[in-house]
């Protein structure tokens, strides 16, 4: 038996997990949606607190003016008692009382709505404050969302980059190797062309100070010098 409840706890298990891979794929929607209702049920709390603050001037304009009627009717009230109408001084009384407890019971209900319009008015002062802390963070998960996408995009594109810079140094690399090889063939050209001139011996003559009996402009020169050296007659007293 309680195999098979292990195997109805994994099917219950199984079908949550659609849904909740369908919330956490959706999760910035959701909240966004929810931020907009938030919004919305604040607009209706501010009506029922400018609703509920109506409420309260009407009730104290009530009160200011049941107060006024209370005075005017107790200096009646004195006035019928001077003159000795001491029936109508009692019927004023009795409007008196009457209209004493309704003020009594309106500045009760005037208090209780000043109670209420308080709370109220710090209820929706501390949504306002949580509402513009979920918009940032919203706004902060929307950033980091994007940041990841970008990052994601730019790990592809530097994959393909740096096979590209690979590419780019292997071809750099054989141009080199072509270009060196080049030269090296050039020059082991030259050194054949000069053997088969007779050229490399005499250039090995020449580094070692031999001479090659061959003639060039500076030799020529070298002998004209010595020549008129030679032909100066010798200098000498008279």
């Amino acid at each position: 038996m309680m195999i098979w409840r292990k195997v109805g706890t994994l099917f219950r298990a199984s079908a949550c997990e659609p849904a909740e891979r369908l919330v956490d794929t959706n999760a910035l929607r959701i909240m966004a949606q929810e931020l907009r209702e938030t919004e919305d049920a604040m607009i209706v709390a501010r009506r029922e607190l400018a609703g509920l603050m109506a409420e309260s001037k009407q009730l104290a304009r009530s009160n200011d003016q049941l107060a006024e009627g209370i005075t005017r009717r107790e200096n009646q009230a004195r006035e019928a008692l001077d003159k000795g109408e001491d029936a109508l001084a009692g019927e004023l009384a009795e409007r008196i009382a009457d209209d004493e407890n309704t003020l009594a019971e309106q500045r009760q209900h005037a208090q209780h709505l000043a109670q209420q319009e308080q709370t109220l008015r710090k209820q929706l002062s501390a949504a306002a404050r949580r509402l513009q802390h979920y918009k940032r963070e919203l706004s902060l998960a929307k950033a980091n969302r994007n940041a990841e996408q970008v990052l994601k995009q730019l790990g592809s594109h530097t994959t393909g980059l740096n096979s590209r810079m690979s590419d780019l140094a292997s071809s750099a690399d054989r141009i080199k190797s072509q270009q060196t090889r080049n030269a090296d063939v050039n020059e082991s050209l030259r050194e054949l062309a000069e053997e088969d001139e007779g050229q490399d011996i005499d250039r090995k003559l020449e580094s070692a100070g031999i001479s090659t009996g061959k003639h060039d402009a500076k030799a020529v020169l070298a002998r004209l010098r010595g020549s008129e050296a030679r032909s100066a007659p010798p200098s000498g007293p008279e």
